[in-house]
């Protein structure tokens, strides 16, 4: 079968369109959190959602209070499923706490609030603290039982927001491993 030059020629001009206008508004660290994989094929053969396995280290001189979680910044209808939250103790760490793999990991991020505040009838959101609902993460060095013992005596911190693929991975580096790093 033949094909004109025209038709070639087009071909070329709408994938050299194709990738100017991927490469304008598309950076390397999106294209890898695009394609990182966050699921897995389980023993049957079906998909699978990857977790990974986080753990935070306060080696501060205050207690820290903050809600973390993870959701997909690219989904319009995500809700940010398992987040948890935290008040550790100074000079302290907590165990490591599994998390679904997704998009975005955040610590206190505005969007993972947003997302929390904004879904707070959905009956897969239950806040469990409603003190540790802040943006960024407060520090306090109040008694525990005080009304202050939440909110920000000793100052606060910015949140944190990492990528899949670009700041972490859910793949696994050996057969045996059941969650990313």
């Amino acid at each position: 079968m033949k094909v004109s030059r025209f038709v070639r020629s087009s071909v070329w001009v709408l994938v050299g369109c194709a990738v100017a206008a991927l490469s304008a508004s598309c950076n390397i660290q999106a294209l890898n959190n695009l394609t990182a994989p966050s699921t897995d094929f389980g023993v049957s053969g079906q998909l699978v959602p990857r977790a990974i396995q986080v753990g935070f280290v306060n080696n501060t001189n205050a207690r820290a209070i903050f809600t973390f979680g993870a959701y997909d910044q690219l989904d319009q209808e995500t809700l940010p499923t398992n987040f948890s939250q935290l008040r550790l103790e100074a000079n302290s760490s907590s165990a490591q706490i599994a998390q679904p793999c997704r998009r975005t990991f955040s610590v206190g991020g505005a969007e993972l609030i947003r997302l929390i505040n904004e879904n707070e009838n959905n009956p897969s959101i239950v806040v469990s603290d409603p003190r540790a609902l802040v943006q960024g993460v407060n520090f306090s060095t109040a008694p525990l039982g005080d009304p202050l013992e939440a909110e920000p005596t000793e100052g606060t911190s910015l949140g944190r927001e990492v990528l899949l693929g670009v700041d972490f991975t859910c793949s696994r580096t050996s057969p045996e491993q059941i969650t990313g790093s």
